[in-house]
């Protein structure tokens, strides 16, 4: 009985793995590093081979959906906005000032290399003390 319930997580293990799938998160960029802030749920597509298009149409439409189109001042339903909550995740990273950074789409199709969706913030990221704050642009 052992044996066969060992075969049955086996085969479960192995069919889980191979459906088509994909990643979509946002990332702040660093000069020699990516920091992912936000990930969303896996989505499904038909195939690791052909949908890389599926898989990037479905990230850019589901971090422009959350973001009000790359709105870094967007306020959630939760009354914060969207760059408190990355200002917060960075913070939670021990990243706690940022200056003038765009956060940045990316997808993932399969296990493959992150590829970007398209999708980028309206605003710079600045982060004061793990505090979203308005940034100063200098000229």
């Amino acid at each position: 009985m052992k044996v066969l319930l060992l075969v049955f997580a086996l085969v479960a293990a192995v069919s889980g793995q191979t459906e088509p799938w994909c990643r979509c998160a946002a990332f702040v960029t660093y000069e020699y590093t990516e920091m992912m802030v936000y990930e969303a749920p896996d989505i499904i597509i038909d195939s690791c081979q052909d949908d890389a298009n599926q898989c990037k149409d479905a990230c850019a439409n589901e971090l422009n959906t959350l973001s009000g189109n790359g709105d870094l001042w967007l306020l959630q339903e939760s009354g914060v906005t969207i760059g408190q909550t990355i200002c917060t995740a960075l913070a939670d990273h021990f990243l706690f000032w940022v200056v003038n950074h765009r956060v940045y789409g990316y997808f993932e199709v399969c296990g493959g290399p992150w590829e970007y969706s398209g999708v980028a913030s309206q605003q710079l990221l600045c982060c004061d003390g793990g505090k979203h704050d308005h940034c100063i642009v200098k000229k």
